[in-house]
This record gives structure tokens, C-alpha cells and sequence, in this order.
């Protein structure tokens, strides 16, 4: 009896040994497939980084373009004022004087308006120049400096300039967004608008807002042959990503009323200017020298052309020609993701894997 029931507990060491090694093998089957999907989402993310960090090169040019466009518009403003004082005071007018001692003289007035507009001349001359050298580069040096920039990335990978070392990344295809409109992203004082569409018609090319669609590809060894010594093959993880340029950000500014968020004494942003005095002060003419100083919220020959222009009538803002201010909307753009769109692709052939 003994040496039966011992023979019987001897036939359970194959089924366990059998559950075991499935209970294994089942373990080491799903740790190979959690790797394939690790491997698949950091391809994903790769080509995603570099697709929307490569059309940097298109919104980066065109924010640097609005910056110094409204720079250069600042400029221009000031200009057309100074000379229109400068023409004031040779007339004798605006509240100078050309004799009595007690008030500013033309001549004195003329002088510290001449210097102010020359100086204004020059800055306005180097916004001209940065701009010109800002938005020289047209859509093929665009597509060629995206290259390059992708290149790099490859080159300086695992740093933080550079993208991971992994995976090859390939520039598939680079074209101008097929639609017929911008959308539109608007905010001031009283609205804010995103989405709909704006006309853009035939746009020039350098102009159009591009998409571009990065593939990142690598070959991976599973971790199963080193671990069972089975025949286990590689296998290629492929990421594609697409990105557009878009307007993210307007900003339209009730400059000369506007208070500057980022000022820590409340200044409106873009001041009223004093160009008559080296000082930049009033000289003390009547109506707070309303004939010499520049007010970018409204004609500066309104003496009550302060505050909120959507709210005090009688200054500020008003939109026809005989009222003259500085409009400021700036339109601010990055990188939106988008579906990939360069259709069926084959590897060796439209891009490489590492």
C-alpha cells in the first residue's frame, strides 16, 4: 500500500513541471510583446518631437518677422509725428515761441526734435535691415535648413540638443498645407475667436503655412534569445509623424491704453512720448503739450485721447484717417500635430532604419 500511494504522488512532477514552464513561457511572451509596444511608443514619440521641433525653422522665421514687424511699425509712427513737430515748430506753431523767455523757443524745440528723429531714423533703418535678413530665406532654403536641422539632430543624439540615438530619422515629405484659408485665432479687449477660416487666396509660397511628415525607424533584437536561446528574429519599429504650422496666439493691443502686464508700476504699453524735450518730459505747454507729443492711442491734437478706447469716447482709437493711432495685432505661430499624410511607405526605400 505504501509503495502504491507513493507511485501515484510521482505522476503530478510532469504537470507541474508542464504548468510551470507554460506559466513561463506565457510571462516571457507577454514581456515580449510590453517591449514591442515600449519600442513602438518611443518611435512614435521620437518622430513626433522631431516633427513638430523641425518646423521651428518656418514658425520661428515668422515670429521673428511679426516681432520685428511691429517693432519697425513703432518706428515708423514715431517718425511721421517727429517730422510733422519738426514742420510745426519751423511754422512757429504748437505753442513755441520764437521769442518770449518764459517758454521754450522753436529754435531749441527744433533742435531736440531733429536729434530724436534722427535717432528714430536709424532704429527704423535697422529693423528694415533685420527684417530684410529675417525673411530672405524662402521656401526652399526653408526645406533645405529643415534638412540640415534634422541631420543635426541625429548628429548630437542622446544630448539635449539631439534626438534619440536609436532610431534613424528620415524627412519624407515636405509640402504646403492643402487648404484654401488660415485659421483664424483672435483676442482683445472684448472678444476672443478660434477656428473659422480666413481667405487666403493664391498666396505667395514662402507665405504658406507648410506640413512636413518625419518617419523614425530602428531594429530591434528581443530580449527572448538571450534570455531562452531561442531562434528569435528582429524586428522593425516604425514611428510617423505629421505637423503644421498654424497662428496659435493673437494679440491685439490697445497700445497707448493697454496697461503692460509686465510692468510693475502700471505703464501703458507704448507711452506717450515727449519727443520736443531730451528728457522726455512735457515742456509745459498748454493740454499737456497735445501739439508736440506722441500719442500712439490716438491723434495726438486730442487732448483727452487717453484710456480704454473701446470705453471713453472722445480720444483714444477711432478708425478713420483723420483720427490716426497705432493698431497692433501680432500673431504668434507654432507647431500643431496632424495625421500623417505621405500614404504607404517602405523601408530602404523612403526611409532608412537602424
Amino acid at each position: 500500500m505504501n509503495r502504491r500511494a507513493h507511485a501515484q504522488r510521482g505522476q503530478t512532477f510532469p504537470i507541474w513541471a508542464f504548468g510551470t514552464l507554460t506559466v513561463l513561457t506565457m510571462l516571457a511572451l507577454a514581456l515580449s510583446y510590453g517591449q514591442m509596444v515600449a519600442w513602438q511608443i518611443r518611435a512614435m514619440n521620437a518622430a513626433d518631437a522631431a516633427a513638430k521641433g523641425m518646423l521651428s525653422v518656418q514658425t520661428t522665421q515668422w515670429n521673428e518677422t511679426e516681432a520685428v514687424l511691429h517693432a519697425s511699425a513703432v518706428e515708423e509712427y514715431r517718425l511721421r509725428v517727429t517730422m510733422n513737430d519738426l514742420l510745426e515748430t519751423i511754422h512757429g506753431d504748437g505753442g513755441c515761441t520764437k521769442s518770449t523767455p518764459t517758454q521754450e523757443t522753436c529754435t531749441s524745440i527744433y533742435q531736440t526734435l531733429r536729434h530724436n528723429y534722427l535717432d528714430a531714423l536709424q532704429r527704423y533703418t535697422n529693423d528694415v535691415s533685420i527684417m530684410g535678413r529675417i525673411s530672405a530665406p524662402g521656401w526652399t532654403q526653408q526645406v533645405s535648413e529643415i534638412q540640415a536641422a534634422l541631420a543635426q539632430y541625429q548628429q548630437y543624439c542622446g544630448t539635449p540638443e539631439g534626438g534619440d540615438c536609436s532610431f534613424d530619422y528620415t524627412l519624407v515629405e515636405v509640402t504646403p498645407r492643402p487648404n484654401t484659408y488660415t485659421e483664424d485665432v483672435y483676442a482683445d479687449c472684448c472678444n476672443w475667436v478660434v477656428g473659422g477660416g480666413t481667405s487666403s487666396g493664391n498666396q505667395k509660397l514662402d507665405l504658406t503655412p507648410m506640413q512636413l511628415e518625419i518617419v523614425t525607424c530602428a531594429n530591434v533584437t528581443p530580449w527572448i534569445p538571450n534570455f531562452w536561446n531561442w531562434n528569435a528574429h528582429s524586428y522593425q519599429v516604425v514611428g510617423r509623424a505629421a505637423a503644421t504650422s498654424i497662428m496659435d496666439t493673437q494679440e491685439f493691443l490697445w497700445v497707448g491704453s493697454m496697461v503692460d502686464p509686465a510692468s510693475t508700476s502700471g505703464a501703458v504699453l507704448q507711452p506717450s512720448e515727449y519727443p520736443e524735450n531730451a528728457s522726455d518730459q512735457p515742456v509745459g505747454f498748454f493740454n499737456n503739450d497735445q501739439y508736440y507729443r506722441i500719442d500712439y492711442g490716438g491723434n495726438p491734437n486730442i487732448a483727452d485721447n487717453t484710456g480704454d478706447p473701446s470705453t471713453v469716447s472722445g480720444g483714444g482709437y477711432y478708425y478713420t484717417a483723420s483720427y490716426p493711432g497705432l493698431q497692433a495685432a501680432d500673431g504668434w505661430w507654432t507647431a500643431m500635430p496632424i495625421q500623417p499624410f505621405a500614404g504607404n511607405l517602405t523601408a530602404g526605400v523612403n526611409f532608412s532604419c537602424k
